[in-house]
């Protein structure tokens, strides 16, 4: 179960991190469509973290549920951030 919830979390700010306008994005056709559609994604991504962080609590408990949703978070967050720029298309 926890693994699962790791995984919404994930996905969750990986879309989330799709509609910034600052960040370095592939040409993906998924991306694209992320892109383009804003706000329903921003809404998916928010909702895919806040039921990820409500199944964090439930499982093992209100203050552990919410530092490791926040420990994982900040984790996911730095990693994502500083390796997906590097996953760029070079251009020939």
């Amino acid at each position: 179960m926890l693994a699962i919830n790791f995984g919404l979390l994930i996905l969750g700010f990986y879309l989330l991190y799709n509609t910034s306008k600052k960040a370095i994005l592939s040409k993906n056709t998924l991306i694209v469509w992320i892109q383009k559609h804003r706000t329903f994604t921003k809404l998916v991504g928010t909702l895919l973290i806040l039921f990820s962080f409500y199944q964090f609590i439930r499982t093992i408990g209100l203050g552990a549920g919410i530092f490791m949703g926040l420990a994982l978070l900040m984790g996911v967050g730095s990693l994502l951030i500083i390796l997906l720029p590097l996953n760029k298309e070079k251009k020939l």
